[in-house]
């Protein structure tokens, strides 16, 4: 990989489409075609190596580019954390989640501790997983917490998003995750908004601490009141960046929980995956996503935006 990758979608019926930004500004399937090639509808398409669901994506310690496949309820092999070798442009590790994720679960995001071996992934069914990156072990922790469930509806630029029953509006439970640069914490938040953090320390003694697993948001510690958000990343100084749905927004988090608003835009519809690169630029990808009962899919066109920034991105993050 040579440029920069994101992921897109326009369509509930095509597959999901991991590419790459080349130079000339056009995209290529990443890392290949088959790979981008579930069809729900061919019995000979393979859910364990294929994509079915993509989400989040981060470049791990370990030099991989991680992608979250958060797959289809109800298909085996399909919920996945697919690791792409960057010098071969080639999956070359996936740890399957069957075994760590409830039948709501919905694999958004992930996000790595400064003990390279351990990864937090987030369930929007309201709960978060601790991953084992050498064995694959992991266990499920805040499951159903108040910090981690929608306690309000998601807002899109004014309007109440429709949800998927009668008269429904979308709540989505914990989604945004970010580790502090110094790794001591983790920080999270429902879709609807809410930030909360947490120490490492608890969630990566939950592997083998049974304890801990049922107790953890005994632990969790209110952080800052955040609204409707479509994605966050942090920067090298500790400062969080989440994207305001309603407002059309970036908003800045600082180590200390003040916020403010970075910049607003119309164009910045539903922003996720953002990146904080070394020459200290804030990338802001603008999915253009509508989620809802009444649609989930982007419309075009699906531009990348760049604000400069006063920080470079957390070693513990990314490069």
């Amino acid at each position: 990989m040579g440029a920069s990758s994101s992921s897109q979608r326009y369509s509930e019926t095509l597959p999901p489409q991991a590419v790459e930004l080349l130079s000339d500004n056009t995209t290529a399937l990443y890392p290949s075609a088959a790979w981008n090639s579930y069809n729900s509808s061919d019995p000979n398409s393979d859910p364990r190596t294929t994509f079915v669901s993509i989400g989040g994506a981060r470049i791990g310690p370990d030099g991989r580019y991680w992608l979250v496949d958060g797959g289809s309820q109800g298909v085996n092999g399909s919920t996945k954390l697919v690791g792409v070798n960057l010098t071969t442009d080639a999956v070359d590790k996936i740890f399957y989640l069957d075994n760590i994720t409830a039948s709501d679960s919905g694999i958004d995001d992930v996000r790595f501790s400064k003990d390279p071996e351990i990864a937090y992934l987030s369930d929007t069914a309201g709960a978060l997983l601790v991953l084992t990156m050498t064995t694959g072990d992991g266990v499920r922790v805040l499951a159903d917490d108040p910090s981690a469930v929608a306690w309000f509806p998601m807002i899109y630029n004014g309007t109440l998003l429709p949800g998927y029953g009668s008269s429904s509006s979308l709540s989505v439970g914990l989604d945004q995750i970010e580790v502090s640069p110094n790794g001591i914490y983790l920080y999270y938040q429902p879709c609807n908004g809410g930030l909360y953090r947490i120490k490492t320390a608890y969630l990566d003694a939950s592997l083998t601490n049974s304890t801990l697993v049922d107790s953890m948001g005994d632990y969790a510690e209110p952080f800052s009141l955040t609204p409707s958000t479509g994605g966050s990343t942090i920067d090298g100084d500790g400062n969080i960046y989440l994207s305001d749905t309603n407002l059309l927004a970036i908003w800045k988090v600082t180590p200390e929980g003040y916020t403010t608003i970075l910049v607003q835009d119309d164009r910045l519809v539903w922003t996720d995956l953002m990146w904080v690169t070394s020459d200290r630029k804030l990338w802001l990808p603008a999915s253009q996503m509508r989620p809802g009962g009444n649609g989930l899919m982007a419309d075009s066109p699906n531009n990348i935006f760049t604000y400069l920034i006063d920080a470079g991105p957390a070693a513990i993050d990314h490069v």
